[in-house]
């Protein structure tokens, strides 16, 4: 499967500047036969608190509308960040929708950032979602869930691609490849981180988007330009990977579960 990432310098909290952006990359990545595309968290607003004024309905979302026309006018799947207002709650959500315009994927964030007050205007998402592109199956996750290796781990039972959206800031630039490695390692999977670059009213942000492999080597990666970066991945490797040591079959959970209960 060929995969693209679409790195954005996200203008912020401009939904018809940035659906410009994104339309771009998707004409580039069709022009080069990408399957699935991706972009990062809060693709067309950045990372507001704003959630009144920059949220939408799921029913009537007008940036689901312009990313579903987008796959089914350039034929590939496209994952996408947006804010979500649904029940008088509001959820960070990443939806992939296929080459049809269908919405095959709708993920809201576990793990609000709370150092960030992001808990205080999002709620919790409480369960992984999947969906199946080409021959993998895919998980959504979003920026901060990234340090609960618990979620990958769950994920990872179905999931041979996990992607993580986010807006991940440049004082924190060290823990990101980091992080994506050890998911990429301890899940035998491919993992794409798809990051924001440029600034917002109060951050730098580090881009550094990258494709990691199942054995955590670094497959391709772009640096802190904005742009479409593209990989060749394949399911064969993942389960090469697993072959060669069966992580799974050697994990413990009835006994973690005891030793997290104390």
């Amino acid at each position: 499967m060929k995969v693209g990432i679409g790195q954005l310098n996200i203008i912020w909290e401009n939904k018809e500047a940035n659906q410009k952006k994104c339309k771009n990359i998707v004409i580039e990545a069709s022009q080069k036969d990408v399957d699935f595309l991706i972009f990062p968290e809060m693709t067309l607003t950045g990372f507001t608190m704003h959630t009144n004024t920059m949220g939408e309905a799921f029913e009537n979302s007008e940036s689901i509308s312009f990313f579903r026309t987008c796959a089914m006018t350039y034929k590939m799947a496209i994952a996408f960040g947006i804010i979500i207002n649904s029940d008088a709650k509001t959820y960070n959500n990443c939806i992939i929708v296929n080459a049809l315009g269908e919405v095959i994927c709708n993920y809201s964030k576990i793990h609000p950032f709370t150092a960030g007050k992001e808990g205080i205007y999002y709620s919790s998402g409480d369960q992984m979602a999947f969906c199946n592109i080409e021959e993998f199956t895919v998980a959504p996750t979003i920026c901060y869930d990234l340090r609960f290796p618990e979620i990958y781990q769950a994920a990872s039972k179905k999931a041979g691609l996990i992607i993580v959206i986010a807006n991940w800031p440049e004082i924190r630039a060290p823990h990101w490849h980091a992080l994506l490695k050890a998911r990429a390692i301890e899940n035998q999977s491919y993992i794409i981180g798809v990051n924001k670059t440029g600034r917002d009213p109060s951050l730098n942000y580090i881009g550094k988007s990258a494709v990691i492999h199942p054995f955590g080597n670094i497959i391709t990666q772009i640096t802190s330009e904005e742009g479409l970066i593209i990989s060749d991945i394949e399911m064969k490797e993942v389960d090469e990977v697993r072959r060669s040591i069966n992580l799974k079959a050697d994990r413990r959970e009835e006994l973690y579960a005891r030793l997290f209960q104390g």
